[in-house]
């Protein structure tokens, strides 16, 4: 069973933050007025008129890739040419390039991935697959929030797949920050951009002793209230390695008898997986009135 990384970004388009609650254990709920805010990451039109100081630059064929410092307002700028004419342009905190020239989608055309960073408080990561072909593409856009977007071959194919966590459960409930269960999804790309590969993420289910073994550990001093985030998070990651059913007759089992509120969070905690990569609740889930 992969142990996600407890801190997560859900899919989908990247905004701006102008709030952060706290990340600190214990002060769930609670704003910080002090804490960094993220700047949106821009696309820019092709046509945008920048000056900046060169970071550094790449040539591939007939392409020219430069990120520039801009020198009024600080932020880093992509500037992808090619034969001359601006193709692709973006504007974020921090950027930088890697895999320039390599195929990274098995297309046999180069590409190159253009990370942006939003800055501000734990958001948020955008990985761009830029193909650099006879006509220029955008293979893919990959939203990490507040994770990182990994590229790495996982299944022997030649071709990287993409990790990232799911954060779909930040400030869920009164469940501080640093609680956040954020579990693997591995992607896999397809013409049109990535799509979860639940082949990958699936798992071998745990023994009966092993999933004894960890309700006894993650209830452990819980006595009322929401459950502790790592006994739910369990459940989760059970879900996330194709083994729904498993998961869902755990959390059943596992609850304390003496504890109540199980049906109405089991409710809640599936809702909130409505969507999610490889598993969705059945219309008996959804709320009724």
């Amino acid at each position: 069973m992969r142990t996600a990384v407890r801190v997560v970004l859900a899919t989908g388009a990247v905004l701006g933050i102008a709030a952060f609650l706290a990340s600190r254990a214990g002060e769930r709920g609670t704003l910080r007025p002090d804490v960094p805010v993220a700047r949106p990451i821009r696309v820019l039109p092709p046509d945008s008129s920048f000056t900046g100081v060169l970071m550094t630059q790449h040539r591939v064929g007939e392409y020219q890739l430069r990120l520039l410092r801009d020198s009024v307002e600080g932020d880093v700028i992509v500037d992808v040419a090619l034969n001359g004419h601006r193709v692709f342009a973006a504007r974020a905190t921090d950027a930088r390039f890697e895999s320039v020239g390599r195929d990274v989608t098995g297309d046999r055309v180069p590409d190159v991935v253009v990370y942006q960073f939003s800055g501000g408080m734990h958001c948020c990561t955008q990985a761009s697959v830029l193909s650099l072909g006879t006509a220029f593409a955008i293979a893919g856009t990959i939203d990490g929030a507040d994770g990182d977007v990994e590229f790495e071959d996982e299944d022997g194919d030649h071709v990287p797949e993409v990790k990232i966590n799911d954060f779909r459960f930040a400030y869920w409930r009164e469940y501080a920050f640093v609680e956040t269960q954020a579990p693997e999804v591995i992607l896999r790309y397809q013409p049109g951009g990535y799509r979860a590969a639940c082949d990958l993420m699936r798992e071998d289910a745990p023994d009966q002793a092993s999933l004894d073994r960890r309700a006894r550990e993650l209830t452990d001093g819980w006595q009322d209230g929401d459950p502790p985030a790592e006994f739910w998070g369990y459940a989760v990651d059970l879900i996330y390695a194709g083994q729904a059913e498993l998961a869902w007759r755990w959390l059943d089992r596992s609850w304390p008898s003496g504890i109540g509120g199980k049906a109405a969070f089991i409710a809640e905690l599936k809702e909130r997986l409505r969507g999610s990569p490889c598993w969705s609740p059945g219309p008996e889930a959804q709320p009724v009135g």
